[in-house]
């Protein structure tokens, strides 16, 4: 069922819709102007093909045509790329990893997604509910690999930027998307333009998926009170585009999500997270030259968790023992975030693209979490705090008129403050201790530099190097959560990470073939790691700082972790990304990705140990895509993903299985206004932990009893119909 907002929302604007329809039947003048894209691009203005990094743009048409359903699992097939395996709509929301070049484990979230030049992680907790972006609703995908974007993004940036841009309104448009899968998975998008003149077009869309998901716990594994995790999403859009002269267009854009769970793992276990936004922008040509850009966001959102244990523990090698699971914990975590950029960009002589402005955001957290034992009520854990955001960039591209070269220097500084952190632990008894946190800021001053050398109009050799920081995620530092004996403890004294970059790569750009290679080298200071800091058994944590006068100093909790600043790291690695268009009905694309990551220095070897893998990271990655114009009517596609098993954790006590994905689609034009589309994933339907068997040792062989394991993405099939009037 939809929450009440969203549905007296949803009224409105359908009511909105109806009216509008009306409306449409006013004469529609041509464009005064076609300036392009409205949105913020990921080069805030810049061509990606003209940078001295990795780049990748998916059009709308590749974008339609790829087999996968869901967003992720998209981006997933795009060299370099790492998401799960498991939908969004199966995992929990803090369980979500987004990483370019091994940046953006759950432990260190430093991929930055936007969508239409907004930041799309989630404020708090910084991984994403990709069910909030509907595939009918991209226009393309922007990527930029590696950290040169943070002179231009700063925070969260160091691994790249995927940006998704989604589709402005368009004269007389109306578009329905309807598709029905595997395991009961019904998805509906409606889109429709309201008003449209020469200068303001008006737009809709309404849409949502509601699927009784996949058992992710094998059959020999599973208990029964465990329960495949069903799930509903909608969402809804309001956009309109202001033309008011030949050189201004800005946009205004509303969005409403919401996501719910039911049944992660035990059947008692929940998750629903609801977003609302307001964002707009635009830009501006100045008569005297250059032009003024803008960008703004307000958003407020809430995750409510509700999470399970069991009265007798759960046991791999008995797991049909009861175990009468009961709510462990019930939190809800509300936050906002607002922010904004400006800047002005010009063309100065042979210094090119020149772009310096400033950017802010500021982040306000309120995490309400209730823990109870199997008696009733333990402790009530109430964590408040603000992080802000301030940076100041500049950055221009010089191109001597003899020299078929591109000298690109950025600069950009950065300021972070932590504010207003208090943590307040109430205990069963009705006893109260509340912790402020000290303020806390930080300056960085981060520095790009970028060289393109053209040796031919064929050939490009592309160098970078930079400097970039990545604060420390707000969950990491406040929040606490608890699963069975283990509980997760808040880390106010994070400090943010620091890395040094560089890159060195060649292209290769011929009409129907691209090919790219670059190596890349990253060295982190303070890098955040997952570890455990007490464990042991019974009451043995007790006394352990972190834990102390929180309601779970009583002999219930035997290990206790934390994020922390666990040493320095390096991740480097290389990449080759290849398109070629064979004839005009075959095209190919792939690429391969090798990443070696791992702790230089480390202040926990035992539960982050030096120059073994990072978790999270698989050693390589390799893509292979295929497109067939079979007929004028008819595209095949096939895209096979592989990727080798891979640790979990720093740790190495959690395997993950590797596997070979082989994903079809089917697109028949049935005529210009209606398409009928048909897709296989995980053709074959491999089996394969995608959350592997948990040891009790470094790289052992002793299975721990007491984690679940969880399968990745069965055989997925999807039929669906596309349409417009």
């Amino acid at each position: 069922m939809l929450h009440l907002p969203f549905k007296r929302k949803l009224i409105a604007l359908v009511t909105i819709a109806a009216a509008g329809q009306i409306v449409q039947a006013a004469p529609i003048d041509e464009p005064v102007a076609e300036l392009g894209a409205v949105t913020v691009s990921v080069g805030r203005g810049s061509k990606l093909e003209d940078m001295d990094m990795s780049t990748t743009v998916m059009t709308r048409e590749q974008i339609q045509e790829a087999p996968q359903t869901s967003v992720e699992q998209i981006l997933s097939r795009i060299p370099g790329i790492f998401t799960p395996q498991q939908p969004t709509t199966q995992m929990h929301p803090t369980s979500q990893v987004f990483s370019i070049r091994g940046f953006g484990t759950v432990t260190t979230i430093n991929t930055l997604l936007m969508v239409d030049g907004v930041p799309a992680n989630d404020p708090y907790f910084r991984t994403i509910d990709w069910s909030q972006i509907p595939k009918d609703a991209i226009e393309r995908i922007e990527v930029i690999r590696g950290g040169g974007a943070t002179s231009l993004w700063g925070n969260m940036a160091m691994g790249g930027i995927v940006n998704i841009v989604t589709r402005d309104p368009a004269p007389g448009e109306r578009r329905v998307n309807a598709s029905y899968g595997s395991f009961n998975t019904a998805t509906g998008d409606v889109a429709a333009t309201l008003y449209a003149s020469d200068k303001l077009k008006v737009g809709i869309s309404v849409g949502g998926t509601k699927s009784d998901g996949y058992h992710q716990t094998p059959a020999q594994y599973r208990n029964q009170d465990m329960v495949a995790t069903s799930s509903q999403v909608n969402n809804v859009s309001l956009s309109a585009i202001l033309t008011p002269s030949k050189d201004s267009k800005y946009h205004l854009k509303f969005t409403g999500h919401e996501s719910k769970k039911e049944g992660a793992l035990w059947k008692n276990a929940r998750n629903a997270w609801d977003m609302y936004q307001v964002s707009g922008g635009g830009s501006t040509k100045l008569s005297a030259g250059g032009s003024i850009n803008v960008a703004g966001w307000y958003n407020r959102g809430e995750m409510d968790t509700t999470n399970a244990a069991t009265l007798a523990a759960y046991n791999i090698m008995a797991p049909s023992t009861a175990m009468t699971p009961y709510q462990s914990q019930i939190e809800q975590a509300k936050y906002r975030s607002a922010g904004g950029s400006i800047f002005y960009q010009r063309d100065f002589g042979s210094i090119k693209d020149v772009k310096a402005g400033l950017d802010l955001r500021g982040i306000t957290i309120h995490d309400n979490n209730n823990f109870f034992g199997a008696a009733g009520p333990i402790a009530h854990i109430v964590a408040r705090a603000e992080h802000r955001f301030q940076g100041l960039f500049v950055q221009g591209t010089y191109r001597p008129g003899d020299i078929p070269l591109d000298v690109t220097l950025g600069l950009r500084e950065d300021f972070f403050q932590t504010q207003h952190g208090n943590i307040d632990n109430t205990l069963a008894g009705g006893a109260t201790r509340s912790t402020p946190l000290a303020n806390k800021r930080y300056t960085q001053f981060d520095p790009r530099l970028g060289l393109k050398y053209f040796i031919s109009e064929d050939l490009d050799i592309r160098a970078a190097t930079y400097r970039n920081f990545a604060a420390p995620g707000m969950n990491q530092m406040y929040r606490s959560t608890r699963s069975g004996t283990n509980y997760l403890a808040p880390n106010a004294s994070l400090i943010p990470m620091d890395n040094l970059g560089r890159e060195v790569g060649v292209d290769f750009i011929r009409p129907g073939f691209d090919v790219a290679f670059t190596l890349f080298h990253n060295k982190l200071k303070n890098f955040v790691d997952y570890v455990p800091v007490c464990s042991g058994a019974a009451g043995a944590c007790d006394g352990h700082a972190t834990i102390a006068g929180t309601g779970f100093d009583n002999g219930t909790v035997q290990r206790i972790n934390q994020y922390v600043n666990a040493g320095d790291a390096v991740i480097k690695g290389a990449e080759l990304i290849a398109n070629w268009k064979a004839s005009e009905a075959l095209q190919f694309n792939g690429g391969y990705t090798r990443t070696r990551a791992f702790l230089i220095r480390s202040d926990y070897s035992a539960a982050a140990p030096t120059n073994v893998q990072l978790g999270q990271i698989p050693a390589w990655m390799a893509t292979l895509g295929a497109g067939w114009q079979a007929t004028s009517a008819l595209k095949l596609t096939l895209q096979l993903k592989r990727f080798p098993s891979y640790w979990n954790n720093t740790a190495h006590t959690q395997r993950n299985d590797g596997a070979t994905l082989a994903d079809v689609g089917m697109n028949y034009r049935v005529s210009k206004s209606l398409d009928v589309y048909g897709s296989i994933q995980n053709l074959g339907n491999k089996k394969y932990l995608d959350q592997g068997l948990t040891m009790t040792a470094f790289e052992g062989s002793t299975v721990s009893t007491s984690q679940v394991p969880a399968l990745g993405m069965p055989m997925n099939v999807t039929v669906g119909v596309r349409a417009s009037f």
